[in-house]
C-alpha cells in the first residue's frame, strides 16, 4: 500500500483531546455518527486524508471540497442557558431553602472527529489505520472512542464495549455501556483497538446493534447517550437522526406495500 496522502488546513494547540473515530461497517453506524456530530456542533475541518490505492472523490461541504476523510477538531460549544423572564411582581431569586446546589466542576476537553464514507481495502486497513491514529497522537489526544456496528440479531438495542486499557473500562462502566467479554471487533475499530493497546492509549470501541442491510441513524443515534457520558459537557440531540430513521423505515414499508423493490440507496 501507498503511503495515504494527508492534509493539514489549519493546526493549533488543542486542550487535552478526545477522538471520536467513525468509519464505515454494519449500518454505517461510525459514518453516520461521527459526520452529524461534526456537523451538528459546526466543528472545523482542520485536516484531511485519502488512501491512494483506491477510488477517490470529493466531498463538498459548504462550498469547499474535501477528501474522502475529514478531521475536525475544537472545542465542544458549552450549553446555553435560558433567560427565563419572571412574571410581573414573582420574585427574582428563589428562597435559600429551594437553591440548586452548584453543579460539579467538569474539566473542559477539546474534541477531534475523524470521519469518511470510504472504508480502506481489507489489504489496506491495518497501514491506514495505523495512519490515522498517528494523526490524532500527533494532534494529542491519547482517549480515543471508535463507533462501530454489529448486526442486529433480536430486539436488543444494548450498547456493547470493548477496551484496552483499565481506565479506558473504568469510562464505559461509568458510561453504563455492557462490557465485551468474547468476541470480534473487525475493521478499522478492530486494529485501531489492538494498536492502541500496543502504544499505550487509552481507546475504547462503542458497538451498536444495527441492521445488517440498509444505513441505520437510529443506531448511531444510540451511541450520543453514553457519548455524553464519556465526553465532558458533550451534549447532542439525537431526534434529527431518530427522526430520518423514521422516515427511511417508512418508505420501506411503503415500498413493501406496493410490492416494489426494496432500494438499497434509500438513505439521503
Amino acid at each position: 500500500m501507498s503511503e495515504p496522502k494527508i492534509f493539514w488546513y489549519e493546526r493549533g494547540e488543542l486542550n487535552d483531546p478526545i477522538a471520536i473515530v467513525g468509519f464505515p461497517s454494519i449500518g454505517l453506524v461510525g459514518s453516520i455518527i461521527t459526520s452529524y456530530i461534526a456537523r451538528t456542533l459546526s466543528m472545523k475541518v482542520v485536516a484531511g486524508a485519502t488512501p491512494t490505492d483506491t477510488q477517490q472523490y470529493t466531498l463538498i461541504q459548504n462550498g469547499t471540497p474535501y477528501p474522502p476523510v475529514r478531521i475536525y477538531a475544537g472545542p465542544i460549544p458549552k450549553k446555553r442557558k435560558k433567560n427565563v423572564k419572571p412574571a410581573e411582581g414573582a420574585e427574582t431569586e428563589m428562597p435559600p431553602e429551594k437553591k440548586e446546589a452548584p453543579r460539579k466542576r467538569v474539566k473542559a476537553r477539546d474534541l477531534i472527529v475523524l470521519t469518511s464514507e470510504l472504508a480502506p481495502r481489507p489489504e489496506q486497513t491495518y497501514d491506514f489505520t495505523v495512519a490515522m491514529l498517528d494523526i490524532v497522537k500527533e494532534m494529542g489526544a491519547t482517549d480515543i472512542i471508535f463507533i462501530d456496528g454489529i448486526a442486529r440479531m433480536d430486539q436488543s438495542t444494548a450498547i456493547l464495549g470493548a477496551y484496552t486499557s483499565d481506565r479506558a473500562k473504568a469510562m464505559l462502566e461509568e458510561a453504563g455501556v455492557t462490557l465485551m467479554a468474547d468476541g470480534l471487533v473487525r475493521g478499522m475499530s478492530g486494529v485501531g483497538l489492538f494498536q492502541s493497546r500496543i502504544d499505550g492509549l487509552d481507546a475504547m470501541c462503542l458497538i451498536a446493534p444495527a441492521n445488517p442491510q440498509l444505513p441505520d441513524p437510529r443506531a448511531a443515534a444510540s451511541t450520543l447517550l453514553p457519548l455524553s457520558k464519556i465526553i465532558p459537557r458533550f451534549e447532542v440531540d439525537p431526534q434529527p437522526l431518530i427522526q430520518e430513521a423514521q422516515e427511511i423505515e417508512d418508505r420501506l414499508r411503503s415500498q413493501q406495500a406496493n410490492q416494489q423493490p426494496v432500494n438499497h440507496n434509500i438513505y439521503g
